[in-house]
């Protein structure tokens, strides 16, 4: 949490508060809105009680600075961790949401209610989409479209293109907010180095036009993040990306199943396979609460 704590600079209006020995930090951040107060980086026991004296507090500091809703648990930007796990199951890939069961049924009490929900599955890579993404993958090669593998340190030395592709595709999504390529690089990739990261990035005429990420961990392998710039969006390159991710995962790894981790259900892109593809789900909120 001290790596991510250093975001809180970027925010617009951050505090810490604390009750009974309990705190957690209050952000505003005008990209977001101003009359949104959001809470995260939540130290948290099992009292009841002193959740109650915490949130009283937080809510009292929100509506007089005019907020009008409070959203949590987050950070003030999504490039950072945040959401709580709701369901129990036998998922835990890297990264992943540590809290007990009691958290979620606690806020619900204070009168806290799902906002945004998110999900991780198990799901079998020979799957429909699949079948389709390969003839695309094949038409978009044949359109001069390149697809370039990087592992290790080749990584980071696209980091900016990450970058620049993730501004424009995330540009004006819930809970989401830009931050300087200084601190994406500095504080969001610390993470990835603890695993040993896959990119996949697509080049049209020679520019970054869309990535997918994914990485071995524990025998498994995690899907875990995609974009392609909103020009491309109707082109058919995200589908072409998935095809050459799944297949290397599948033909180089020698992996049947894949894990996509942390899908928000809202998105309208959000798709759930049947009983024969999906298995193992996990679920994750972010709950907030009119004042």
């Amino acid at each position: 949490m001290d790596q991510e704590l250093a975001i809180l600079k970027y925010a617009d209006h951050y505090e810490k508060l604390t009750a009974g020995g309990y705190s957690l930090y209050m952000m505003i951040n005008d990209q977001i809105g101003r009359d949104e107060c959001l809470f995260g980086f939540c130290e948290l026991g099992d009292d009841l009680e002193k959740w109650k004296e915490l949130f009283s507090l937080l809510e009292k500091k929100a509506a007089e600075m005019g907020c009008r809703i409070i959203t949590g648990p987050v950070n003030y930007t999504s490039w950072m961790s945040y959401r709580w796990t709701i369901s129990d199951s036998p998922l835990h890939p890297f990264p992943d949401c540590s809290n007990p069961l009691y958290y979620p049924e606690y806020i619900k009490k204070l009168g806290y209610s799902e906002r945004y929900t998110y999900r991780s599955a198990d799901i079998r890579i020979d799957n429909p989409l699949y079948t389709v993404g390969r003839g695309i993958y094949e038409q978009k090669l044949r359109e001069g479209v390149k697809f370039c593998h990087f592992k290790g340190q080749q990584v980071y030395e696209h980091c900016r293109e990450v970058y620049d592709i993730s501004i424009d595709a995330f540009a004006g999504g819930y809970l989401y907010s830009e931050i300087p390529f200084e601190a994406f690089d500095k504080i969001y990739t610390v993470w990835t180095r603890q695993v040993d990261v896959d990119l996949i990035i697509a080049y049209v005429g020679g520019r970054a036009v869309g990535y997918v990420m994914g990485y071995e961990y524990e025998g498994q392998y995690i899907s875990k993040t995609s974009a392609v710039l909103r020009e491309m969006q109707h082109n058919k390159i995200y589908l072409a990306l998935l095809y050459e991710g799944c297949r290397y995962v599948k033909e180089e790894l020698g992996y049947d199943n894949m894990i996509y981790h942390f899908q928000c259900e809202q998105r309208s892109t959000f798709k759930r396979f049947d009983s024969t593809i999906e298995s193992n789900e996990k679920r994750y909120a972010v709950f907030s609460k009119e004042l």
